[in-house]
């Protein structure tokens, strides 16, 4: 008997009929199975498909809701007999039965769907070349918009997928193929092996004309890199790289890889990865470049983001989260897990130092009133959108390596194994892990880590030496709040201490767990009374030590000939947020950059750049700008200068790395003549032949060129890159094309947002966002923004969990005045509520200009009396 779809509007059915879910369903009905079966050709832009979803109901029911986005049903049925179709929202589908459903059934769903062209959510389109490629993405929420499913992370069930695809073109998916065989029309029919239980949002595929290559095993794991045709021979770092990391990740987690195969394959645009269980997807900028293309940094990239996605198939694949509210977890340890693994790896990559680096910047970002917190309850689907930020994955990061250095490394990892084996192939909370961690530990740290998953900010501990009697520290803690930012809320955490002191001449340690507002420390190995104190051991504690009475200038005077070039790179960043906070001078944190510009420690030399980034902030009105020049011209130029733009023969990864971050500073921050005549000169010649600017500093000296360009420069640019097949070559010229400080110019750059042939996901961020760098162009985004808002909407897609047009508020990060800030929010207040995550957004960015504000009333004149004598 053959059925037919019934389709019904919510309205007409009156009272019994229950309202659509607004984030999460019931759990009454359960998948246990699903076998899907689409048909999927990547030059077209709809597929179809048929869903077989074995499901139980926990309670009898004639109604429930299914996840589905953008999927028209041809046909439904349960157990045979035809179901209606009722319509929910954007994201829930109803299902009226017949008859009562109570136990074990099998729902049977015939659909068409969209691919899309300018979005990376759900199924999507790339070209590469003039061959079309058909990849997916998931995660969180767009499984939906590829199958009818129950979508949420605690569904973890097996999967089947059967594909029909062009025949002359190759297929992939989570597991190897079972069979394949050829159909009319054309096509051939390729069937995978059932994979273990997986979460919807794991499941992943891709069609197209790939080539394959083969990246060796590791135990009895074949390993493959998979890239658009034509390509494997950018693939050489990766087959080389993936192999050694994940022997390390099985011998760290002390089980082998849990799945049957892992291959690792590009897509030709977008700048991120996903840990889809055995078909890891890279963007080709991260997994791919040429010989004569290829960068120190894409490499440590590429094996960053390798360690990083691999760890998430033990950790968030093989042991899933359960709800997204824990999605920290997952992302926060494999933030943690990549540095772990590739320290092991390459040792001289010295890991510790970018491990700094996104602790600084987590703490940075968490210093906001408006911050989330690292377990934020989910409430909408902004909720889930918000989840994937910094806090999430740097923030969660910092906590664990904190934690873990307390408790010592093999405690730790006794914990993480045993979380890992009691969880395997199901899902877990954070409660779990903590459990588990302090079980290993032979101590409870639920209660320390929970401080810091559900409350926002950064501790600041204030350090105080008390000499009186036996040497002691006095400890106390605060929020760390930058002037202009206030709360009522006085949070408290419990934390590890570590501190190191002198002890007539030699350096000793002390750590404690801080669990009250004040505590005190002894120094027992004190003989006297300390020469200096350094308040954050290793530099891995998640706090700021502000220093009291002297105990500051003594740290940078006598204690840094003894510290780690971490801890000294680390008290240098505190004192960048302290000038914010009001607690440090900012001539006081000034005076310090020449005793670092020159160091022979790259790290060293960059958290001096990064102190003196105090000057080029808004809060230095813009007629002290050549001052400000000099000043950066006067502490690093001549170190800028002797690199140059050209790498030297012989000269060893540091200086390398330096090159690429000390010359562009000094060339735009400072505005050093010569580097800039270099890099206009440098441009010239690449624009005629492509040749003659290393790859590592492409970007920089076309950005440089750019700012000091003219009209013709930017008719170059925007013809290379229209005529660019690359999708890195084309993100560097756009990036170019933003920098642009004459206003014609940049409103042009502008302008191409609403033109045809500019794929969003590439240029958006560096057309709109790059002219609020200088004064004379800061203005135009938030201008552009309110003159298109509609026209920039129709184009903007949808990015892994979140809309583009959540970051317009962004547009007016730069502003630093009360009549901007008014503007900003009137226009953008009631808007962004449409917008998947874009409340934070614009409360973070009026914060940030209030911050801004406050600061330039406060402190402004103190930079203004710094600057005078240059």
């Amino acid at each position: 008997m053959k059925s037919f779809l019934i389709f019904v509007p919510l309205t007409l059915l009156g009272a019994n009929i229950p309202q659509a879910p607004a984030v999460r369903l019931d759990g009454n009905i359960q998948p246990a199975r699903y076998s899907v079966d689409l048909t999927i050709a990547p030059d077209h832009d709809t597929f179809s498909g048929t869903a077989e979803v074995s499901i139980k109901a926990t309670q009898p029911t004639e109604f429930f809701w299914i996840n589905a986005t953008g999927l028209d049903f041809k046909t439904v049925t349960l157990n045979g007999a035809a179901v209606k179709v009722i319509q929910g929202n954007a994201n829930f589908t109803g299902l009226s039965l017949a008859a009562r459903f109570s136990g074990a059934g099998n729902l049977h769903l015939e659909y068409t769907g969209k691919i899309s062209r300018n979005s990376s959510a759900g199924l999507f389109q790339l070209k590469d070349g003039n061959d079309w490629y058909v990849y997916s993405q998931f995660e969180p929420t767009d499984a939906r918009r590829a199958f009818p499913c129950f979508d949420e992370p605690g569904f973890k069930v097996p999967w089947q997928l059967r594909l029909h695809v062009p025949k002359d073109q190759l297929a992939f998916s989570n597991t190897p193929v079972l069979s394949e065989a050829p159909e009319a029309n054309g096509q051939k029919l390729v069937i995978f092996k059932e994979t273990p239980p997986l979460p919807s949002y794991l499941v992943a595929l891709a069609v197209g004309h790939f080539d394959v290559t083969d990246a060796g095993r590791v135990g009895k794991t074949p390993l493959r890199v998979i890239a658009p045709r034509g390509h494997l021979g950018e693939a050489e770092f990766a087959k080389t790289s993936i192999g050694p990391l994940l022997k390390i990740l099985e011998t760290y987690f002390g089980t082998p890889y849990p799945y049957e195969k892992l291959d690792s394959i590009a897509m030709p645009i977008s700048n991120f990865a996903m840990e889809n269980a055995g078909l890891i997807t890279y963007g080709s900028s991260i997994l791919l470049s040429k010989a004569n293309d290829d960068t120190l940094n894409r490499r440590r990239t590429f094996a960053v983001t390798a360690a990083h996605e691999m760890a998430h198939q033990w950790f968030g694949d093989w042991v899933t989260t359960a709800w997204w509210d824990d999605i920290w977890l997952n992302e926060a340890f494999a933030t943690w897990m990549e540095n772990k693994a590739i320290r092991k790896w390459k040792p001289d990559w010295h890991m510790e130092t970018e491990e700094l680096d996104t602790r600084l910047h987590a703490m940075s970002l968490d210093s906001l009133v408006s911050a989330r917190q690292i377990r934020q309850p989910i409430l909408s689907d902004s909720d889930i959108a918000n989840a994937f930020d910094n806090i999430t994955y740097e923030k969660g990061a910092a906590v664990i390596r904190m934690f873990e250095r307390f408790l010592g490394e093999a405690k730790f990892r006794k914990g993480v194994q045993a979380y890992l084996q009691e969880h395997k192939w199901g899902n877990a909370t954070a409660a779990d892990f903590t459990g588990a961690i302090g079980t290993a530990a032979g101590a409870d740290v639920t209660s320390a880590f929970n401080t810091f998953l559900d409350q926002p900010g950064v501790p600041e501990v204030s350090v105080k030496l008390d000499c009186t009697d036996k040497p002691k520290l006095v400890l106390a803690q605060k929020r760390s709040l930058p002037l202009g930012s206030s709360t009522p809320l006085k949070p408290m955490w419990q934390f590890p201490v570590c501190v190191a002191y002198d002890s007539n001449g030699e350096t000793k340690e002390g750590c404690g767990l801080m669990t009250d507002p004040r505590m005190e420390m002894g120094l027992v190995d004190a003989k006297t009374c300390p020469a200096w104190v350094m308040g954050n051991v290793g530099e891995t504690g998640y706090y700021r030590a502000n220093y009291e009475s002297d105990l500051r200038d003594k740290l940078f005077r006598d204690g840094v000939l003894h510290l780690t070039v971490e801890e000294q790179a680390g008290a240098l960043g505190d004192l960048r947020q302290l000038v914010a906070t009001g607690d440090v001078s900012p001539a006081a944190a000034l005076a310090l950059v020449p005793h670092f510009a020159n160091h022979q420690e790259r790290q060293l030399t960059l958290a001096a750049v990064g102190v003196a980034g105090l000057v080029r902030r808004r809060t230095v009105p813009d007629e002290l700008l050549p001052k400000v020049n000099e000043f950066i011209r006067q502490s690093f130029g001549a170190r800028a200068r002797e690199l140059g733009w050209a790498p030297g023969t012989g000269e060893n990864e540091d200086h390398q790395l330096l090159r690429e971050e000390l010359v562009p500073f000094v060339a735009q921050s400072g505005e050093e003549p010569t580097l800039v005549a270099q890099a206009q000169a440098l441009s010239k010649t690449w624009i005629a032949t492509h040749a003659g600017i290393a790859p590592s500093l492409l970007p920089a000296v076309l950005a440089v060129a750019a700012e000091h360009g003219d009209s013709a420069f930017f008719d170059q640019l925007l013809l290379a890159a229209k005529q660019e097949q690359s999708s890195r070559q084309r993100s560097i010229l756009y990036g170019a094309m933003g920098r642009f400080r004459n206003p014609d110019l940049a409103y042009r750059g502008l302008d191409l947002l609403l033109r045809p042939g500019f794929d969003m996901r590439e240029a958006l961020g560096p057309l709109l966002f790059g002219p609020l760098a200088f004064p004379e162009t800061r203005d135009l985004p938030f201008q552009f923004v309110r003159q298109n808002l509609d026209a920039l909407l129709a184009r903007l897609p949808r990015e892994v969990g979140g809309d583009f047009a959540a970051s317009l508020p962004e547009v007016g990060r730069a502003f630093c005045d009360a009549s901007h800030r008014d503007q900003l929010k009137a226009f953008f207040s009631e808007r962004v509520k449409q917008y998947s995550g874009g409340e934070r957004i614009l409360a973070q960015t009026l914060e940030s200009i209030d911050q801004c504000i406050a600061q330039s009333k406060a402190i402004g004149p103190e930079y203004a009396k710094f600057l005078s004598k240059y």
